[in-house]
C-alpha cells in the first residue's frame, strides 16, 4: 500500500465511526428499509439516528467531551512560559482556492497568533513552524510557508522563523521538527497547538526526545455555559465539537497502537 493511500485512509476510515458517518449510514438504511417495506426496522433505525444526533449535537455533551482533552494541559495564569524556541504545528492556514486571493485562515489560526504574542513578549527567541500540504490538497506553498508569511505580518522578523514544509500529520511534524532542531540545538522548546490536540501532540514530541513543554491555545470549551435550556438544544457547532473530540481520541489510541507515543 502506497504512503499516500495510507494517509488518505487514515483520514477517511474514522468517518465510519464518527457521528456524521453513523448518521449517513443510518439514513441509507432507512431508505433501504422503506424500499423493502420493513417499516418496523425503519422506525427503529430512525429512533437510533435521532438519539445519536441529539447526543452528538448537544452543547453540554460536546463541551464535556472536549474538556476531557483540553483539561489535561490547562493554562496557569501565574506562570509565563519561556523557552529558546516555539514549535508551531500546522492545521491553521490553507492555500487560497478560487475565488479567494489570499491564504484562508482556519479555525486553529490561534496557533499563529499565540506564537507571535509569545515572541513579541520576549518569552521565546525563535519560532519553528512545521506543516506541509496533503497530497489531495496541493497548493503553491506549504502551510509552513503560509504561516511564516502571516507571522511576519504579525511583527515577527523573518530571521527569527524557521520552517519545515514536508510533514503531513502530527507524527511527521515531530520527526521534521527534531531534524531541524538538531541542526540548531535548543535547550528548551514550547509546543504550540490547539488545546484539544495537545495531549497527543505533546506525547509524540516527548517520545521523539525533544525538550518540549506545552503552550496550548485555541480552547473550544466553555467553563460557563448559559445555564438555560439552550445548553441542551442541538446545534451545528456542538456537533462539530463532538466529532472533533471523538476523532482526536481515536487518533490518540491509534498513535499509541502504532508506537508513536
Amino acid at each position: 500500500m502506497s504512503d499516500h493511500l495510507q494517509l488518505f485512509l487514515s483520514k477517511l476510515l474514522p468517518l465510519a465511526v464518527l457521528p456524521e458517518g453513523i448518521l449517513t449510514l443510518a439514513l441509507v438504511s432507512i431508505v433501504i428499509s422503506a424500499w423493502l417495506d420493513a417499516y418496523r426496522l425503519m422506525w427503529m433505525i430512525s429512533a437510533l439516528a435521532l438519539a445519536i444526533f441529539w447526543i452528538s449535537a448537544n452543547p453540554f455533551v460536546a463541551n464535556q467531551l472536549m474538556a476531557t482533552l483540553e483539561s489535561q494541559h490547562p493554562i496557569d495564569p501565574n506562570a509565563q512560559p519561556r523557552a529558546d524556541v516555539a514549535i508551531v504545528l500546522g492545521g491553521a492556514v490553507y492555500n487560497p482556492s478560487p475565488p479567494r486571493q489570499e491564504p484562508e485562515l482556519g479555525e486553529a489560526v490561534d496557533r499563529v497568533w499565540h506564537a507571535a504574542r509569545l515572541y513579541r513578549s520576549g518569552q521565546i527567541a525563535k519560532i519553528l513552524v512545521v506543516g506541509g500540504n496533503l497530497p489531495w490538497w496541493p497548493g503553491a506553498h506549504s502551510e509552513a510557508a503560509l504561516i511564516h508569511k502571516l507571522l511576519v505580518e504579525l511583527g515577527v522578523p523573518a530571521s527569527s522563523i524557521q520552517i519545515g514544509g514536508t510533514s503531513r500529520n502530527t507524527f511527521e511534524n515531530a520527526v521534521e521538527a527534531k531534524a531541524l532542531m538538531q541542526a540548531q540545538p535548543f535547550e528548551s522548546a514550547l509546543l504550540i497547538t490547539s488545546a484539544w490536540h495537545m495531549p497527543r501532540a505533546l506525547a509524540i514530541f516527548k517520545k521523539a526526545g525533544l525538550p518540549i513543554a506545552p503552550a496550548p491555545c485555541d480552547f473550544r470549551t466553555n467553563d460557563e455555559l448559559s445555564g438555560t435550556l439552550l445548553d441542551w438544544v442541538p446545534n451545528a457547532q456542538a456537533f462539530a465539537m463532538t466529532s472533533a473530540a471523538l476523532r482526536e481520541w481515536m487518533g490518540f489510541y491509534v498513535y499509541r497502537w502504532r508506537g508513536w507515543l
